[in-house]
């Protein structure tokens, strides 16, 4: 825009502006020509300042400066020969020209203040930070003179502390060459603490935050003295701790602004002033020369916050949570290389992504430089690095030679690698394997790189023995890395880089779901409970910025959408996050941020957000954002109770060997023994591998022992859908004719389960004989099978939706872990590939539907005790049933497993509060006809057709021939498999059934019926 310039009258109060330059005060002061004089006055009622400038412009020389948000009341430009001439911006913008002869731009301007996150003029403080003076596009000498309140102290960039002052009216040159100056005032309460001859340190505080000013000198003067010695002597004269009304943390030369808004939280004092304090040597007395990149906040970063959580002995875990936060924000669409970052504003896009490359990237660098290079040289090269470069600007190649010349090492690849990729170190562990070379074993493993470079690495890896763990370091630098490691006891386990000490792609097993991971997510979805929701929640939605939300209520939100989504939900008593994460326990007061990893999707997280009122959540709104690193947190009233990161595991894992668990025999029970305990609770569950006969035996023991304690018992079996309870009632308690094909043929039992009745036949003819209920826990299989292959419950019926529990847990510690194991276990056996999200929900499904069957049967029959059979999976009673049931009913369960038929699990204490070991003779062999057929479906007429004749069998001897249709066996009516196998129950090798069938002849169909022996033929056959 151009201004419009009315003449007046340019007045300079000369005697104002001190022309004196202190000298030797700091290694920047410089002799300029050019300096700038301002002058600035304030009416504090108005918001309003007034301010002159004065600029000397050198022969030959241009000068550009930046007007923007100041109301320019006058331009003035005199040259040696007393000309004058009035000038005119341009959209903002000033421009001098160079000529032969040196001149004095006067320069008249007025800015009113109000509602600025940067700027502030009132009777409560003063604080300029940005657009208050005319802003020159090169270094220059300021002087400054401003009329204040009485009751005012005054501190900006000056050679002296504190400011001279005669009468209302402050006076500061600061001799340092600069671009910008920043201007502080208030009723100020000062404070003084020398540290050594020639250098004080200051606090000013408001009056009613005075108490805090000793613990800050104290702690100002324990940094100072330190990076005193790490570094070099402080460049300034003196160091001021200034309190500010806005919400600032800024290091400036000589001085800090802190807002006063958190001058009482602990942390400020112990890390955030030592990194303010730190810039007085990186960035302020050594400047930053942006031509490749910005430097300084990430060596501040780790000479400071991380250098304090190492001396705590949070090293790693300050550097595993940096990368996770670096890990969050930078993606494909926001990752810039090291070298291209320069600011460190908020205000730009990206800004999240841009500083976790500036601070968390270039920090880290540091970290693995000093890995690479040895402790000593690295802190020589600081020293080096300071020395050299102090009243200078100093570059990343600066930086580069200085640790060369201290460590004697070449580094160029180094710095090259990792200013210049965006990528960054992704390793993975490929054909580990133990061998032998001369008489000692020796581990060896291919370590691949996974990046489309190879990255120069030092490689930490921590062998674990019988006889502890030692650190072995291995540098590589190829894609395909072969590692042989020559040991002296066989190795356990191996870990690669578990300290973090170097920045890296993180191994599924090592990432924790953190607030950030949300915050920095490209695919957000939030989702509202209701509307009243959104009141509640309408501070948290605004802090969370004014970009691209996906918000949705509830009601209209897809199970779909739940698994490609990072989940954001705002309320619990919503179905959507019921049917994930059922009841998550948070308390009913105050606010709590809850996330978790998307159990449908574990490349997203879940974030379960619940707040007692509007308060609780306006409370701590606009704090949330310094709370990225973590997994759970709880405030009420505003105030912190408890925050956590959810644990995982450190550094890249390859186990080689476990060693066996095991126990004293004099602690192992009898039978008996283990029944009386079993006794005292409410629900029994037996595990069971489905074709273990030992398993089946046990079951029925255990039912028969606890029976003989209490016949008021029902079973509660896996194997049975709720659907098939009137035809489990009608046979078990005698409401129908004792018929078991009947039975299975209506329970629906071999289209199920399939597995081999066999191994329940005996439990329930022991239930029908004691009338023992058994109760169909499972839901029908159709509905598991629409999950399990479409992934989600979106396209089931709206009777099989309300058939579902509502609430529904999938975040059950490792529950998604060994469903994952299964669904490659289905996936390799040919069982089809349905998607993990369907899996998992298919199989909660599973698991809730029993739990709610069993807790609405005992809640129905409160002194009834129910003992289940269940695979050994939903068994667990760490993800199983058990605590599903738990959440519906408050009881005494107990969990019992058979491990000798197959190998015992580690964690047996975990998913099993008992153990047998059991072993049975397997059950005989089913006896076969010695045919392959094949089901067809015709015109609504369903058979079975003999595909093919084995050779193995006796149907070929009988007559029997491919192309034959399967009408009965043994008069029994035959249309599918199931009835096949009711056909043939008790049937033993050497019976002879008959078996009827209908054969074309002369183009007409004819039934024949044939004699049959059964045979067990010796090698394994796929048919009846």
């Amino acid at each position: 825009m151009l201004y419009i310039i009315k003449f007046f009258t340019f007045f300079f109060p000369l005697c104002l502006i001190p022309f004196t330059v202190i000298s030797g005060v700091s290694a920047q002061a410089v002799t300029v020509e050019e300096d700038y004089q301002i002058s600035i006055t304030f009416n504090l009622e108005k918001h309003l300042l007034e301010g002159t400038a004065r600029i000397t412009v050198k022969a030959n020389q241009a000068l550009s400066l930046e007007l923007n948000g100041l109301t320019i009341t006058g331009i003035l430009l005199k040259d040696g020969s007393s000309s004058k001439k009035e000038l005119q911006p341009v959209h903002n913008r000033l421009l001098i020209p160079a000529t032969g002869k040196s001149k004095e731009l006067y320069i008249s301007y007025t800015r009113t203040i109000t509602n600025s996150l940067e700027n502030l003029i009132s009777h409560r403080g003063i604080s300029l930070m940005h657009g208050w003076y005319p802003v020159p596009d090169k270094a220059m000498q300021f002087h400054l003179t401003a009329a204040l309140p009485q009751s005012f102290t005054a501190v900006t960039e000056a050679n002296l502390f504190p400011l001279q002052r005669s009468g209302n009216k402050v006076t500061a040159t600061f001799s340092t060459a600069s671009r910008t100056i920043h201007f502080v005032a208030g009723p100020y309460s000062h404070k003084k603490r020398t540290i050594r001859k020639g250098l004080s340190v200051y606090t000013l505080f408001f009056p009613e935050d005075k108490g805090l000013a000793d613990d800050y000198l104290d702690a100002a003067g324990r940094f100072l003295e330190r990076y005193e010695k790490e570094i070099g002597p402080f460049p300034y004269p003196h160091y001021v701790i200034t309190a500010n009304r806005l919400p600032t943390g800024f290091g400036f030369p000589g001085f800090t602004l802190i807002g006063q808004t958190v001058l009482r939280l602990p942390f400020i004092k112990e890390t955030s002033l030592g990194h303010e304090i730190l810039h007085s040597w990186f960035g302020n007395s050594v400047d930053v020369d942006y031509s490749r990149g910005n430097w300084c906040e990430g060596l501040t970063s780790y000479l400071s916050d991380y250098s304090y959580r190492t001396k705590k002995g949070q090293g790693s875990q300050a550097r595993k949570e940096a990368i996770s936060t670096y890990l969050s924000y930078v993606h494909d669409d926001t990752v810039i290389p090291l070298e291209k970052f320069d600011s460190a504003s908020h205000n730009q896009q990206f800004a999240k992504a841009r500083r976790a490359v500036g601070y968390t990237r270039g920090a880290l660098l540091f970290h693995e430089l000093k890995k690479k290079i040895g402790s000593q040289p690295f802190s020589r090269a600081i020293r080096l690095f300071y020395s050299e470069n102090k009243g200078k600007k100093a570059s990343w190649e600066d930086l580069q030679k200085s640790f060369e010349a201290a460590s004697g090492q070449k580094l160029e690849r180094f710095f090259q690698e990792r200013l210049e990729q965006t990528e960054i170190p992704s390793l993975q562990v490929k054909d580990a394997e133990i061998g032998s070379i001369e008489n000692r074993p020796v581990l060896s493993f291919t370590l691949l790189q996974l990046t489309e470079s190879p990255f120069s690495l030092v490689v930490p890896v921590h062998i674990t023995t019988i006889n502890g763990t030692t650190i072995y370091t291995q540098f590589i630098n190829q894609k395909d890395n072969r590692i042989s490691i020559p040991l002296d006891s066989r190795p356990l386990e191996f870990t690669l880089d578990p300290e973090y000490s170097f920045l890296r792609m993180l191994a599924p097993a090592e990432t924790s779901p953190v607030w950030s991971e949300f915050i920095g997510a490209e695919s957000r979805l939030i989702i509202l409970a209701s509307e009243k929701e959104r009141v509640v929640f309408s501070s948290f939605l605004n802090s969370l910025g004014t970009g691209d939300l996906n918000i949705k209520l509830s009601a209209d939100v897809s199970n779909q959408e739940l698994s490609e989504n990072s989940l954001l939900f705002l309320g619990m008593d919503q179905k959507p996050a019921r049917s994930l994460f059922a009841d998550p326990g948070h308390s009913t007061s105050g606010f709590t941020l809850d996330v978790r990893t998307n159990p449908l999707n574990p490349d997203h997280v879940a974030v379960l957000v619940t707040s007692s009122n509007v308060e609780e959540t306006e409370s701590v709104a606009r704090r949330l954002s310094h709370y990225g690193k973590y997994s759970f947190l709880h405030f009420l009233h505003g105030r912190s109770l408890k925050k956590t990161i959810t644990p995982s595991q450190s550094g890249i894992l390859t186990v080689m060997e476990s060693l066996p668990g095991g126990g004293k025999t004099v602690d192992l029970n009898s039978f008996d023994k283990i029944v009386d305990q079993l006794s005292n609770s409410r629900v029994v569950y037996v595990g069971e591998t489905h074709t273990s006969w030992s398993d089946h035996l046990l079951q029925l023991h255990i039912i028969e022992a606890l029976y003989a304690k209490d016949p008021d018992i029902s079973i509660g079996m896996e194997m049975f859908p709720a659907s098939s309870q009137i035809a489990l009632d009608q046979y078990i308690l005698g409401e129908k004719p004792d018929d078991e094909k009947t039975f299975l043929r209506e329970s629906a039992y071999f289209n199920v389960w399939r597995y081999d009745y066999r191994y329940f036949r005996d439990i329930i003819n022991f239930a029908k004989r004691k009338k023992i209920p058994v109760i169909g826990l499972n839901l029908d299989k159709s509905i598991v099978s629409e999950v399990f292959s479409s992934g989600n419950t979106d396209n089931l019926k709206k009777d099989s939706l309300k058939s579902l529990p509502a609430e529904r847990d999938l975040d059950l510690p490792g529950y998604r872990d060994h469903l994952a194991f299964m669904n490659s276990v289905h996936a390799d056996g040919g069982h089809g590939q349905g998607k993990m999200s369907g899996f998992i929900q298919a199989q909660a499904l599973w698991d809730e539907t029993m739990a709610q069957n069993i807790a609405d049967h005992l809640k129905r029959y409160p002194t009834r005790k129910m003992v289940v059979l269940a695979g050994t999976q939903h068994t667990r009673k760490d993800s199983g049933i058990p605590p599903r049931v738990k959440r519906r009913v408050n009881i005494e369960q107990s969990s019992l497993l058979n491990i000798y038929d197959a190998s015992g699990p580690e964690n047996l204490a975990a998913i099993a509060d008992f153990f047998f070991l059991a072993t049975a003779s397997d059950l005989p062999e089913t006896p076969r006809i010695g045919i392959v057929l094949t089901p067809v479906v015709n015109d609504e007429e369903k058979y079975l057709k003999i595909s093919q004749i084995s050779p193995h069998g006796k149907a070929g001897e009988a007559g029997l021939l491919s192309g034959d249709i399967l009408v009965s066996v043994n008069n029994e009516p035959i249309e599918e498999m199931a009835d096949l196998r009711i056909a043939m129950l008790g049937t033993r090798s050497g019976d002879t059934v008959e078996i009827k069938i209908l054969r074309s002849e002369n183009n007409e169909p004819i039934e024949k019926t044939f004699p049959v022996e059964l045979s067990n033929p010796r090698q394994p056959m796929m048919h009846p």
